[in-house]
């Protein structure tokens, strides 16, 4: 981070205050939501394109733009509208038309995390933003559960143990995924309706021994087959003890190779 922007900045921990409003009488009401990059999570876009009754495919095609970080894991970027601004799509005169499935860090705003790594939050409170200057009094704790924080946080820490795990670390080796990888962990995270189809249109559940209570969960709710999604990538690409063969000779010599591994 900048250090010069940083000075401006001031930190807040959980039980900090900040002052914060937003409404339409603002001058500036939905001006923070134009000429922004929002990066989301794989809940973020669970929750948006659910909103809309799309599919996680046309979602993505229609609303987004792939990037690929160091790691080469794929980074989802909301991709803004083409028009002087570079306006968020889902905003309107009236403000958000999917406020209460909008993303993670739209939510957290006006404070964001230090870093990914690192505890704390920042509030730029030189900003232009009218909203920091009025309004009631807010401790970073009682405004994430306002916002409706919590299950964001939960969803996201299993997709960040995830991207920050040893296997990308020097220590772990370095690694960094291949372009089939890649893709792997873009469909089972972000593109669920091809995931789910991958796992009931193919001979997975007969290959891989997974309890029946879980197929149904995950045919049923899509925060579950997220879930499952996670558990696949922690199987595949980290060589986790996450799924079982229901072959019992297949399964005994995956386990001998983890062993040796």
């Amino acid at each position: 981070m900048n250090k010069e922007n940083t000075e401006k900045q001031r930190r807040l921990s959980l039980n900090d205050s900040f002052k914060f409003s937003c409404h339409k009488g603002l001058a500036c009401f939905n001006k923070c939501c134009s000429d922004v990059n929002i990066f989301l999570t794989p809940y973020d876009v669970l929750r948006m394109r659910r909103s809309m009754w799309l599919s996680s495919e046309e979602f993505l095609k229609r609303f987004t733009v792939a990037l690929l970080g160091d790691e080469g894991i794929p980074l989802i970027a909301l991709k803004m509208l083409e028009d002087e601004n570079k306006s968020c799509p889902f905003v309107t005169p009236e403000g958000c038309m999917i406020y209460q499935d909008r993303p993670w860090s739209c939510r957290m705003y006006p404070v964001f995390p230090v870093s990914s790594k690192e505890e704390g939050f920042l509030i730029d409170e030189n900003s232009s933003c009218l909203g920091m200057k009025e309004g009631k009094e807010w401790t970073i704790k009682e405004w994430k559960k306002n916002q409706g924080i919590d299950i964001y946080d939960k969803m996201n820490e299993a997709y960040k143990e995830i991207t920050f795990h040893d296997y990308f670390s020097a220590s772990g080796g370095g690694n960094k995924l291949d372009s089939g990888r890649a893709n792997l962990l873009y469909k089972a995270c972000y593109d669920l309706n091809e995931f789910k189809k991958f796992l009931f249109e193919t001979k997975f559940f007969d290959i891989y021994d997974v309890e029946k209570e879980v197929i149904e969960k995950i045919k049923q709710d899509e925060e579950e087959l997220l879930n499952f999604g996670y558990r696949w990538i922690r199987f595949n690409i980290f060589n986790e003890d996450t799924f079982r063969f229901k072959d019992k000779a297949m399964d005994k010599l995956l386990q001998a190779k983890r062993g040796k591994d």
